[in-house]
């Protein structure tokens, strides 16, 4: 992306982005939101790190203060309990209170209180005696909670017993200690992160792997041992303790004034003391967390959706026409959020299974778009909103199961060439079914209305073949093109990895239907109804691999969670498939039985 484009988007977002961060308007977070840091292996602005570490830790974007009420935004929270900390003062003295897992108890104040630990799953919150409909936990509840360890039925530390699950996590685990582990390692996190372990604010001087050195290390460390001839990193410490001081004493103006200080000393001695990213890169990531360009997009589609869908009772071509304009912007919003996180990360956004769905829904705005350019039918350009406002409503409010944040790639995905006509091909491939999938859903909906009309019938017929033909095409090409990639990669062209094994299953369970309905031996209410089934091979080939299996050489791209939604959604999918087909043959029947009759 340009920089006068990426100035111009940051210069609209910065004083929406200091609005919403609201609650302490007297202090200024601003500076604060494009500091340089470094964290899980990529440079990025603070406010980044801050998102990230709220989303980790409770699913918020902000907090509320536990005594004052105030809202704290994301950049202003984790500063809050970053300055708030109890250990600052021992800290300074080479004496900190522990950080990690299993820490000693120090003081707790007001945030170790809070509820800032949240707890998705079900059986955890029995586990730990909490109620069924409790979300939230605080570090303290959890440092001090006791469990019946499922195995023995004894009683025991709930810390002390993920110890001992941690040690035999490489056997393979239920998911209940899978879950615990995870918690665990978020109280973890809250711990190192307000002791500053987590926040990398300056290169350390002369080190050949350009690492960082931290805010603990900073207070509590000894900098002698490091190459500080000119003072920085004592000029840094000694600024630190001023901004902390002035933020306790709760005076906005000393606070402001001493932020500016310690920020520009960082700014002016980072590229001095190492590799230290560009600011205008860092202020693109801050707009591209402000902006959330996938949410527009949505809410665009949705809208979309809802007035070609009125256009098509009430036959009003403005509505048509609005909706597709909206349709257009939606389109465009996706375009831009990939451009923002092409433009930060350097590579295609194709590589965890956030971006995998988001790009879906770009794939099936793009197939939308194309055949309403080429039909003229308002039944694909609802279809493909449909789709495309679910897809990317699941991105925007899952990031527990699908992470938004930038990483850094695998190894093994490093070769952009490879990585943009394989996993691009498959994905586009995804996209085509689901559109395949939302107009046979459309199809189906006529049958079990009861409302057949026979040319509607046929073209939506015509729509969903065409759809599948495109994604067969794209998802033969990427499987092969996968191939050569694992020849250049792993030294074999296929070697029966789960992930091979289910794509290899989709494109026949595909081609079979294309097959069958080019012979005549499914009619169009057996195409849109199999159009509906076989996306469940979809499913399995790119969520289940990853997050039901969970084995393969694809291991890069597991995760966990979300299946009792997804089979929720397929069983209803299903259902609806059924109670569709029997109320057409049901009537098909009856018509037949009218006609001996008459004959």
């Amino acid at each position: 992306m340009h920089k006068p484009i990426a100035i111009a988007i940051v210069s609209l977002v910065f004083p929406l982005a200091a609005f919403a961060e609201g609650s302490q308007a007297s202090f200024d977070w601003e500076p604060w939101r494009r500091l340089a840091v470094q964290d899980g292996g990529r440079y990025k602005p603070l406010d980044t790190l801050a998102w990230e570490t709220l989303r980790t830790l409770c699913n918020r974007a902000s907090l509320v203060d536990p005594e004052s009420g105030e809202k704290l935004g994301a950049t202003a929270a984790y500063l809050t309990l970053l300055f708030e900390w109890p250990g600052w003062d021992s800290a300074a003295q080479g004496d900190a209170r522990p950080a990690g897992l299993f820490p000693s108890h120090g003081s707790l104040d007001k945030w170790d209180k809070a509820g800032l630990l949240r707890v998705d799953y079900l059986e955890l919150r029995d586990l730990l005696g909490m109620s069924a409909d409790q979300k939230y936990l605080s570090p303290a509840e959890l440092s001090q909670a006791t469990i019946r360890d499922p195995r023995s039925g004894r009683e025991t530390s709930f810390l002390l017993w993920v110890r001992k699950v941690s040690r035999e996590e490489d056997r393979g685990l239920p998911t209940l200690e899978r879950k615990a582990l995870e918690l665990a390692g978020n109280y973890a996190e809250y711990l190192n992160h307000r002791a500053g372990k987590r926040l990398a604010i300056l290169p350390i001087p002369g080190n050949e792997h350009h690492e960082w050195l931290s805010v603990a290390e900073l207070m509590g460390g000894d900098l002698k041992g490091l190459d500080d001839a000119q003072g920085t990193l004592a000029k840094v410490r000694e600024q630190f303790q001023k901004v902390r001081a002035a933020f306790l004493s709760k005076s906005a103006e000393a606070f402001n004034a001493a932020s500016s200080e310690f920020i520009s000393t960082l700014q002016e001695a980072g590229p001095k003391l190492g590799v230290y990213p560009s600011q205008s890169k860092l202020d693109l990531e801050v707009a591209y967390n402000h902006w959330v360009p996938f949410r527009f997009a949505w809410i665009f589609a949705m809208l979309a959706f809802f007035l070609v869908a009125l256009s098509l009772g009430t036959n009003w071509k403005p509505l048509y026409a609005v909706g597709v304009a909206l349709f257009v912007l939606s389109f465009a919003a996706m375009l831009a959020g990939f451009g923002l996180r092409i433009a930060i990360s350097g590579r295609a956004p194709v590589t965890n299974m956030y971006e995998s769905v988001v790009y879906l829904a770009l794939g099936t705005a793009l197939f939308g778009l194309v055949f309403e350019a080429i039909y003229r039918s308002r039944y694909i350009m609802v279809a493909a909103a449909a789709v495309t406002t679910v897809a990317l409503i699941l991105a925007d409010n899952s990031p527990a199961i699908l992470d938004p944040s930038l990483k850094p790639l695998q190894p093994v995905l490093r070769s952009n060439f490879w990585l943009v006509t394989h996993v691009m091909s498959i994905t586009l491939s995804y996209a085509a079914f689901a559109l395949a999938l939302g107009v046979g859903n459309i199809t189906l909906g006529y049958y079990l209305a009861r409302s057949r009309d026979p040319n509607i019938i046929a073209a939506l017929t015509r729509f969903t073949y065409k759809a599948l033909q495109v994604g067969v095409l794209l998802l033969a090409a990427g499987t092969i093109l996968g191939g050569v990639w694992a020849d250049y990669s792993w030294g074999r062209f296929w070697g029966w990895d789960p992930k091979e094994v289910w794509a290899l299953i989709a494109l026949l369970g595909y081609l079979a239907v294309l097959h069958a309905r080019y012979v005549g031996w499914v009619n169009e209410l057996g195409l849109a109804a199999l159009s509906v089934v076989c996306f469940a091979l979809v499913i399995m080939a790119w969520y289940g691999v990853n997050f039901v299996l969970g084995a393969g050489l694809h291991s890069y791209g597991f995760g966990g969670g979300g299946q009792g939604y997804v089979y929720s959604a397929m069983a209803i999918q299903l259902l609806y498939v059924a109670v569709a087909v029997t109320v057409a043959w049901l009537r098909g029947a009856h018509k037949r039985q009218l006609e001996e009759s008459i004959a």
